[in-house]
């Protein structure tokens, strides 16, 4: 009984000791997104940090942005005023989303909810992932070990 209060003990003693040591970090947050008909799939991710200032995160303030369309792949670099509107937590809510405007060698557009090309408008859908942060991960790690361990004794 005692070893197991000891390793429990010790568990949370290392994990706030490691949590203090480690500077608190925003989650990086990634979203696919996509359009009614699949010819446009991509993700994007930003740190959620960066949505908590203003709602609007830039290229400049670390939007990453992967997208395939048309047989091409498409990045921040083709759009360096690309921006997604979030809230304060880096959430998309309805009316607000990514907004891109890729011109070579396709053009087409993404504003919020819509994707818009020579030949169509459709809506587009996002999905999110949000990814923890490390300190999060060491602690569980630590939490983890220190139970197999007494599980094991």
């Amino acid at each position: 009984m005692f070893k197991q209060l000891a390793a429990t003990t010790i568990g949370t003693v290392l994990m706030f000791a490691a949590g203090k040591t480690l500077p608190a970090q925003a989650a990086i947050i990634r979203y696919d997104f996509s359009n009614a008909d699949k010819t446009l799939i991509g993700s994007f991710s930003f740190d959620q940090a960066a949505a908590q200032d203003d709602q609007l995160v830039t290229v400049d303030e670390g939007l990453k942005i992967f997208a395939a369309y048309g047989g091409q792949t498409y990045t921040e670099a083709n759009d360096s005023f690309a921006s997604v509107l979030t809230n304060f937590l880096g959430e998309i809510p309805a009316n607000q989303g990514l907004g891109l405007q890729f011109v070579v060698p396709d053009i087409f557009t993404v504003n919020a909810g819509s994707f818009i090309d020579a030949n169509t408008v459709q809506t587009v859908s996002y999905t999110s992932y949000p990814i923890p942060e490390p300190s999060t991960i060491v602690g569980l790690s630590i939490l983890g070990l220190g139970l197999l361990v007494a599980k094991k004794k």
